[in-house]
């Protein structure tokens, strides 16, 4: 995988605002006067003070080699993208700390977890820990300043048991979280109130930060009944408060080191009759990192994004120095803007085809409709000249023989003839009528009730005319639809072949075949007579 990554400088300098103390040191003044002015030499170099030392995509470290404008370029289906942060000062860098955001996806900064706490131990009357409760903090609390004098400090309060054979109360702050942790805790307004589960036993408020002791209008001060504690002594301070008892104050400002403050001796708080304890206190800090660190970010979604990494004075100022590091996670092709274009044009085309196909059957059963219709009054148009032509002339026939016969009524061989003649006649128009009736019926459109009708027909007119006929039909009729048209075509077309077998052919026998082979409807009329003279 081709890998990029591109780094950005910004010089920035934010104030850092401390109230007048006189315990200051001279190199602390100079520390400050150079954080100030932004020309400290240990500030102001070229290259940020953090910055990524590996980037790992499932366990498989990515190359970062080169400084080019591309991006860094991770798959979609990446389960866990791993990345190292690492110090690039020199070990007598002034200490920072840092954090990073992932534009894009974090939603703000984000530090590596360090951990400073306040806890309060139960001691017994030889001084041995019975049991404790540990509050941690981390992060920054809200409106924080980074001076913790003018930070705001939030309420915090917590109930505690008194556990059994506890004699004595024991404040205890720590900075000895995970190693790397720096940053500031200031604590302020410790209060103890003894809750007695003996009801001649008042409830009694303790104030545990004195306003008297050793040094009080310095930093390096010690309250009545503290004392500091760890590898690192100069990590517990104090801020005096004029006409208040004073903050008590961690700044661990070395990531290889830990210190803190505890009471002892008249300030560890007598527990007689105790039954519960209420803590109060307020407590303002802006605690993070300072060395090398290790996130992951699980499962990141397609798109482009920027490493942030920016450097931070131990208060948790940004002192401008940041560094960007340009990521894509390429997205899978059916998440890409051409796959969308193509599904658009294909829902496009399929919509329009569907349109089309729609209106097509619309039309269709439009003209289906139609041509019903016009198939219906081709067969009234039809019946209306069978019943003129046909029907018509023999009715009008048939009133000519009535007159006939009534004329030469006083003659009975004459009128026998009449007579005979109209009943031949009355017969053929009852053929006739049983014939239209029949092409007309909904129920005979198919073979199964044109090719019985045929056969019984064509023997009853030839049996009619003196000619016997033979029938060579299929053993069973398959139901295909044939249409009122399509059979009274046929019926026609047979009828006139049996009237010319009767009337020209002079034969003494015919022969009606029907034959059905891959839907192909054979229909064969024969006789035996003289046939057609050929030159």
């Amino acid at each position: 995988m081709g890998v990029a990554h591109s780094f950005q400088s910004q010089s920035t300098i934010r104030p850092v605002v401390w109230n007048s103390c006189p315990s200051w040191t001279t190199a602390q003044l100079s520390g400050l006067f150079f954080l100030l002015l932004g020309t400290n030499p240990t500030l102001a170099a070229e290259k940020p003070a953090f910055a990524v030392e590996a980037i790992e995509a499932d366990g498989v470290k990515l190359p970062l080699g080169g400084e080019t404008t591309g991006p860094l370029k991770l798959r979609s289906n990446t389960r866990s993208l791993d990345i190292t942060f690492a110090p690039v000062r020199s070990a007598s860098a002034v200490p920072l700390r840092f954090r990073y955001q992932l534009d894009g996806f974090d939603l703000g900064w984000r530090d590596p977890i360090g951990v400073m706490r306040f806890a309060v131990r139960f001691n017994d009357a030889a001084d041995n820990t019975i049991s404790g409760e540990e509050f941690d903090a981390y992060g920054e609390s809200p409106g924080w300043t980074g001076v913790p004098e003018t930070a705001r400090f939030k309420e915090r309060q917590e109930t505690l048991e008194v556990p059994q054979g506890a004699t004595r109360l024991q404040a205890w702050l720590s900075s000895a979280g995970p190693q790397q942790t720096m940053g500031v805790y200031a604590l302020d307004g410790l209060e103890v109130m003894i809750m007695s589960s003996s009801p001649t036993l008042e409830e009694r408020s303790v104030g545990m930060i004195p306003p008297t002791g050793s040094l009080m209008d310095k930093s390096a001060g010690t309250p009545t009944g503290w004392a500091r504690h760890g590898t690192s002594l100069g990590i517990a301070q104090i801020r005096p408060q004029a006409g208040r008892p004073p903050l008590i104050i961690m700044r661990d400002d070395r990531p290889d080191a830990f210190g803190g403050w505890l009471t002892r001796g008249s300030k560890d708080l007598p527990l007689a009759g105790a039954s519960k304890i209420l803590l109060k206190w307020r407590e303002a800090y802006s605690i993070g990192w300072g060395g090398g660190a290790r996130v992951s970010y699980p499962y990141l979604p397609a798109g482009e994004y920027r490493l942030r990494i920016q450097t931070l004075s131990v208060e948790g100022l940004p002192l401008g120095n940041e560094s960007v590091m340009r990521l894509l996670v390429v997205p899978p092709f059916y998440q890409t803007r051409g796959f969308w274009i193509c599904l658009a044009g294909l829902v496009s085309a399929a919509l329009g085809l569907l349109v089309r196909q729609f209106t097509r059957r619309r039309l269709q059963r439009r003209l289906d409709v139609l041509e019903s219709e016009r198939a219906v009054e081709r067969e009234r148009g039809r019946i209306a000249r069978d019943l003129h032509d046909n029907l018509g002339a023999d009715l009008t026939h048939l009133a000519l023989l009535s007159d006939l016969a009534q004329a030469d009524a006083g003659d009975v061989n004459k009128a026998k003839f009449h007579f005979d003649q109209i009943f031949d006649l009355a017969q053929s128009l009852t053929r006739q009528v049983d014939e239209m009736v029949w092409a007309v019926n909904p129920a005979n459109d198919s073979l199964k009730g044109f090719v019985p009708f045929l056969s019984n027909y064509s023997q009853n007119y030839l049996l009619a005319a003196g000619l016997p006929c033979r029938l060579d039909l299929p053993d069973s009729l398959e139901d295909v639809p044939l249409s009122s048209a399509q059979r009274h075509h046929l019926f026609l077309t047979v009828k006139e072949a049996l009237h010319n077998i009767v009337k020209h052919a002079h034969a003494t026998e015919a022969r009606l075949s029907v034959r059905i082979h891959q839907r192909l409807l054979t229909i064969r009329v024969e006789d035996n007579g003289r046939g057609i003279a050929t030159v």
